[in-house]
């Protein structure tokens, strides 16, 4: 039985498959990585990555192939 890859929508939570480039500062996130999708672009994500405060630490554009379905919620 062949296996169905879901698509990645607004709100999913997703994980990093390889670290990620900060977009607010330098370094990156790395791979396992989970956060928020808060906007979809088609081929990219902006992935809402927060604190343990609620905060929100970083919201980099990530390309679809670097993200993991983590929980569907869209």
């Amino acid at each position: 039985m062949a296996t169905v890859k879901q698509a990645i929508g607004e709100i999913d939570v997703v994980a990093f498959t390889e670290p990620i480039a900060k977009f607010e500062s330098t370094g990156t996130w790395p791979a396992g990585t989970e956060g928020t999708v808060v906007m979809d672009y088609g081929e990219a994500k902006m992935v809402e990555i927060v604190g343990e405060q609620g905060e929100t630490l970083d919201m980099p554009t990530v390309p679809v192939e670097k993200l993991k379905l983590v929980k569907k919620y869209s």
